[in-house]
């Protein structure tokens, strides 16, 4: 069952620390909270690959140029990134988020940015529960022009689903758990993978 903007106001004020969503800065709650989901802004910080000096990846050893194939870059506040057509980024959120054990989360992209070629994920949608930290967009131009990002833009949303039941291992206990309780964009952590092709 998908929460509606009622449910998920309430879980943002619930009483009990188990129940409640976490989602700050929450900076236009009239803005960011819809009919079913809650609009997520784009941070400051970018991964941008640098490929010069990466004969290939190896995406089973950390030594390998997987380690090496992102670029940190920081814009300041005010400022603007441009993607280019075929070019892959990858951001965070503005937002920390927790997503309490007895809820999933869906990322998916804003309709407005998809009609300008933009995806904000690639296959990576899924939140688990149990999940805190900033969320990482997989940002693509799959259009013909150049798209202009400002930090602070509503680039995304969240959608909650009630499950079932509590899952046995929650994603913040799972050993097998590569990116809980990050803050900015993180690239491939593969090599972490218990099993290896």
């Amino acid at each position: 069952m998908l929460l509606s903007d009622i449910d998920i106001v309430a879980r943002f004020v619930d009483p009990d620390n188990d129940r409640r969503i976490i989602l700050t800065p929450l900076i236009d709650p009239v803005a960011q909270i819809g009919p079913s989901s809650v609009d997520v802004r784009l941070g400051i910080g970018f991964k941008i690959p640098v490929t010069s000096h990466v004969p290939s990846i190896d995406p089973y050893t950390q030594q390998s140029a997987a380690a090496r194939y992102m670029r940190a870059v920081d814009l300041p506040v005010g400022s603007q990134f441009y993607l280019h057509p075929g070019e892959f980024v990858l951001a965070a959120t503005l937002e920390y988020v927790h997503v309490p054990y007895d809820l999933g989360c869906r990322l998916e992209g804003r309709s407005s940015w998809a009609r300008l070629g933009l995806l904000v994920h690639a296959t990576a949608g899924a939140i688990d529960p149990g999940y805190s930290g900033n969320l990482t967009f997989e940002l693509y131009n799959a259009g013909r022009l150049p798209i202009q990002l400002k930090p602070g833009s509503r680039m995304a949303q969240l959608s909650f689903i009630q499950l079932t039941g509590r899952p046995k291992i929650p994603y913040d206990v799972r050993p097998e758990s590569k990116y809980n309780q990050l803050l900015e964009a993180q690239g491939s952590r593969i090599w972490n993978d218990k099993a290896k092709a």
